[in-house]
């Protein structure tokens, strides 16, 4: 149990910091590196008291001791300092073991008040190291302030839910137990707690104490989890660890995207994979049984794919998963019920709130048993103990007992009609559900109830309730030197619907030759590359209300059926251009989108209220994306030199490397040899995503570097290099910091993009010779000063990539309004 004191000292905590870190996944980083800083202390001070040594705060590391920063002697600036440059200096330390260098990589420290720091830290310093059940309870509770993960949309999952699932499935010592999107680790910390109960003696103190050595080693081994995430492999690490893990298997790894570890199968897969997809859809590699670019069909298919001859699983998904006509569903549900798919309990809408409150099911995955029967389980749970309203306050209603009792019976095969419980469910024959089109598998279907967001939505034809490219005969009777508005197709946007028209020409000019549009219409480019790029807009403003441009334009004119925005949306969904694309017609190059394939198109036709209300939530969200797209833009890193510092060549300070050519046959997309960066497509937003490897490195760059594109497309952009020994190409050069902070020097090189760019010679080639990079002019503050720039850059930021991470979250709140939409239609 968490003690009332435990839970009032994070509560404390997260108080003290809020005022500098508003965003709860940074309250909680630091909060995780705090513990674990002060932890691995506390080990040092266990092993000295026992007769032996330290291990962890030994030679460079020794001054940052934890003892070391508490003393009132200590100033608070110079504990802030000596913080700061602590947690980063642990994940550098090659003597330290690989978890804790993980935990602290990359890690920084984003406010520098050393006031706020110290009554933090003294918060902190009441914890003592265990491997109690207390203090894993305590980072639970930790976790739970979260929520939400705004980057990839997925919801935490409530404990309740966690182990109703996993009761349901009994977890073994023997298993391989794999969540493939783990983000803080909730399932593999209730199935490790599954595993001790079933193996503790009665009244016994030690959980797990019937395991023998070797089980219990074995459990460690087998319990696995990915997230595309730094923070959040993290924070599962540290939730492992304290929950008696010495070395927990949490990768960053994208399971959609990244087909290295596609070859690992899992006796138990449990899973809460991520709802939304990000605009434009996932670019899935190529190794799924069901093409589709969205989260949620992926993850169901990965799962199932990637169980054991006899595995078994338990996954939530949306509704969508269940009852969406799209072929990729539909696809997806029949290869289900063929494989594994054993049972489907619907629960309630209400369980993610405050987060979402949409409607999920848990499907439950067995292959062995799914050989055996011909029937599977439909339950619907009404109550699961909780309200489902936003605070989700406890009731007395909750079926989940009742539940669990029939799932477990089903799965074990001595169920019947008979059974003695309330809730409704049903064996349907998996005949039965593939006979259907589209092979829906909503338990109130079977069992009664409402169905999710059941509505009346008919499908129509594009051609039925738009005008394409109206008549120019409309505005033929104008005189010729009235002036109109002239787009071309750069002044459309790919991710927004408004566009400004850049020009203006006298109608008489432009009204043979080009194509015709009015205020409202919806302009489409119809040819390769701009068709899938999502090049689209509204027309709005536009001089006398009439505009022309390039003949690449298809006009879509609503009239009184359907909103121009909502228009918009459906003719940009990834859906739509992919279809769209698949069906062009012409050269390569010049290829196409068809008038017939706009025409036949059908998309979901709501009541024009309907699409009132849809348009202004779809708006309302995408504010927020153009707001933060605005202050991104518009924010550039500057710090004052203010003149008072000397100048010295950056040859002075750092070690220049150049980057080598690696032929294409000797690198790889697998994971095999080292990370290779090939030149600024690689880049991040400040560090790089690996990609490539290659087993035939030429030059190598190590952490800290900062890496200078010096040829080709890209010449000048910078990164920060956060992993050690990457090969380089070419295009690149490594500058290494040998008497300067290496992230000031990065904060220098990224203010000196533009100069950089200027600096390059070569029309085709565009390059930047070693020399000018030796002799660039470089201010050098003290250290100190540095390290004060560095720390208010970082903060800012942090504050920058809090308002980039808006972006992704409500693009997928409109792609799931959208969705929604499509679910409630039998459209393709």
């Amino acid at each position: 149990m968490l003690t009332a004191e435990t839970k009032r000292r994070l509560d404390a905590c997260r108080d003290i910091l809020v005022g500098k870190l508003p965003l709860p996944t940074d309250q909680i980083e630091l909060i995780t590196l705090a513990l674990i800083y002060k932890f691995m202390d506390d080990l040092d001070e266990e092993s000295v008291r026992l007769g032996g040594k330290r291990s962890f705060f030994v030679g460079l590391l020794e001054k940052y001791r934890w003892r070391a920063l508490l003393p009132q002697a200590v100033s608070a600036e110079d504990r802030m300092n000596l913080f700061a440059e602590g947690i980063e200096a642990i994940g550098k330390a090659e003597h330290l073991p690989a978890l804790f260098r993980d935990i602290f990589r990359n890690s920084f420290l984003k406010f520098r008040d050393g006031r706020i720091l110290t009554l933090f830290l003294n918060e902190v310093n009441a914890f003592e190291y265990s491997h109690s059940e207390e203090l894993g309870n305590a980072f639970e509770y930790l976790l739970k302030t979260m929520g939400i993960q705004a980057e990839n949309g997925q919801f935490r999952t409530p404990r309740h839910i966690i182990n109703f699932m996993i009761e349901c499935l009994d977890p073994q010592p023997n298993d391989r137990i794999l969540d493939p999107a783990c983000g803080t680790g909730g399932f593999l910390v209730s199935a490790y707690k599954h595993i001790l109960a079933q193996h503790t003696s009665p009244g016994s103190k030690i959980p797990g104490d019937k395991l023998t050595h070797d089980q219990r080693q074995k459990v460690y081994s087998h319990l696995s989890g990915y997230d595309v995430t730094d923070l959040m492999v993290k924070l599962s690490k540290v939730n492992l660890f304290l929950h008696g893990f010495p070395d927990p298997a949490i990768h960053i790894y994208d399971t959609l995207t990244n087909d290295a570890r596609w070859n690992e199968k899992a006796d138990l897969i449990l899973a809460n994979p991520p709802f939304m997809t990000p605009k434009g859809g996932v670019s899935p590699h190529t190794k799924f049984r069901v093409a589709a670019k969205k989260s949620e069909v992926l993850f169901t298919d990965y799962i199932a794919e990637h169980l054991t001859p006899d595995g078994r699983g338990a996954l939530i998904v949306p509704n969508g998963i269940v009852a969406t006509a799209q072929n990729a569903y539909v696809k997806l549900r029949k290869f289900l019920v063929e494989d594994s798919l054993v049972a489907v309990v619907s629960i309630p809408g209400g369980v993610f709130k405050p987060y979402s409150g949409v409607k999920t099911s848990i499907l439950f995955l067995d292959k062995k048993l799914a050989r055996k029967i011909d029937n599977i389980l439909f339950l619907k749970v009404n109550a699961d103990g909780f309200d489902l309203g936003d605070q989700r306050r406890p009731i007395s209603e909750n079926d989940l007992p009742e539940a669990q009792d029939v799932v477990m019976a089903w799965l074990r095969q001595n169920v019947d009609q008979e059974i003695g419980t309330r809730l409704a469910w049903k064996a349907i024959p998996k005949s039965q559900l593939l006979a259907q089109r589209a092979c829906k598998l909503q338990a109130e279907a079977f069992i009664g109830g409402q169905l999710a967001e059941e509505q009346t939505i008919e499908p129509a034809r594009l051609a039925d309730v738009v005008e394409i490219n109206p008549k120019k005969s409309e505005v033929r009777g104008l005189d010729g030197i009235t002036r109109v508005s002239f787009v071309p197709m750069e002044d459309l946007n790919s991710d927004r619907p408004a566009f400004v028209p850049s020009k203006q020409r006298e109608l008489a000019a432009v009204l043979t030759g080009y194509t015709y549009f009015k205020d409202g219409d919806v302009l489409l480019a119809k040819i390769t590359p701009c068709f899938e790029n999502g090049k689209a807009g509204i027309a709005r403003g536009l001089l006398n209300g009439i505009g022309f441009g390039s003949t690449e334009f298809f006009v879509l004119r609503g009239g009184e059926n359907i909103l121009p925005e909502l228009l918009y949306y459906y003719v940009t969904r990834s859906e739509f251009r992919d279809e769209g694309a698949a069906r062009m017609s012409g050269t390569a190059g010049q290829q196409r989108v068809t008038r017939d394939f706009l025409e036949n198109y059908e998309i979901p036709l709501p009541q024009l209220e309907q699409q009132q209300q849809i348009v202004a939530e779809i708006g309302s969200y995408q504010k927020v994306v153009d707001g933060a797209r605005q202050i991104i833009m518009n924010y550039f890193q500057r710090f004052d030199l203010n003149g008072c510092w000397d100048s010295v060549p950056l040859g002075k300070v750092c070690m220049v490397i150049s980057g080598q050519h690696i032929e294409k046959d000797d690198y790889n997309n697998d994971g095999r040899g080292l990370a290779y960066l090939t030149g600024p497509s690689d880049f991040g937003v400040i560090h790089p995503k690996i990609s490539k490897w290659t087993e035939k490195p030429k030059v190598k760059a190590n952490s800290g570097d900062v890496l200078v594109t010096v040829k080709g497309s890209g010449v000048g952009s910078v990164n920060l290099l956060d992993v050690n020994d990457v090969a380089i190409s070419r295009q690149l050069m490594a500058v290494r910091a040998i008497e300067i902070e290496p992230k000031f020097l990065y904060a220098f090189l990224a203010s000196q993009q533009d100069h950089l760019r200027a600096q390059a010679t070569g029309a085709a080639i565009p390059g930047i010779a070693r020399e000018h990079l030796l002799t660039l002019e470089i201010p050098l503050p003290p250290v100190d000063k540095q390290r004060e720039i560095i720390a208010k850059l970082d903060e800012e930021t942090a504050q920058i990539e809090s308002v980039r991470s808006l972006i992704p979250q409500f693009e997928a709140k409109i792609q799931r309004v959208l969705d929604n939409l499509w679910g409630d239609s039998e459209s393709k």
